[in-house]
């Protein structure tokens, strides 16, 4: 530690030890030798270098670490990019899931999962050249590094054009049976 009382003056300070609020920000160190800080909740604005610093009460009595700690947070997507069709998915479209990750490392890996079964896929980019009834459900994307991991969902509902098609023919039937069954009975009753 270095005596550097021109630095971190009037900084933001993430925790005071004589304030009693409330914060993501715990010290869970020791007043001997451990400073070390717990960061609950982490959010992507947390990004940014950390130095520990103590006030004491004798003169010059201040007292910043020098470096700091650099923290780095991930901020991880995942998007659906329409390759074909519009509107709701139907059997025949086909899109592309991708897992965005807005600082990728070389050790990154991508693990994707559907219902949490995983798939035998890797890589950010799950592609669907032709959707089926049997892709809908929930698709989870998990990021890892050596130091890091993080995960989404989404949630794919394909329509089936089958059961469409069986809508249509059932209200087409329906609608046969209430307007033309009783034309046709009311025309033979007067010939």
């Amino acid at each position: 530690m270095n005596s550097n009382t021109d630095r971190c003056l009037d900084p933001p300070y993430v925790y005071n030890s004589s304030s009693n609020t409330k914060s993501d920000f715990e010290y869970v160190g020791d007043d001997k030798s451990n400073c070390t800080l717990l960061i609950h909740n982490v959010q992507f604005s947390y990004s940014g270098e950390y130095r520990f610093r103590f006030i004491t009460n004798v003169a010059g009595g201040l007292w910043t670490g020098d470096p700091g700690v650099t923290l780095q947070t991930a901020d991880l997507k995942v998007s659906l990019i329409r390759l074909s069709g519009n509107g709701t998915l139907k059997q025949g479209d086909s899109l592309n899931l991708t897992c965005d990750v807005n600082c990728t490392h070389s050790s990154s890996q991508f693990v994707w999962s559907k219902n949490n079964e995983q798939l035998n896929t890797s890589g950010p980019v799950l592609h669907f050249p032709a959707l089926t009834v049997r892709d809908s459900g929930n698709y989870t994307c998990t990021w890892k590094t050596n130091e890091t991991s993080g995960s989404k969902t989404i949630s794919l509902q394909v329509e089936d054009l089958q059961s469409l098609w069986m809508i249509v023919l059932v209200t087409a039937g329906v609608m046969f049976m209430v307007f033309a069954l009783p034309a046709v009975i009311y025309n033979r009753r007067t010939t």
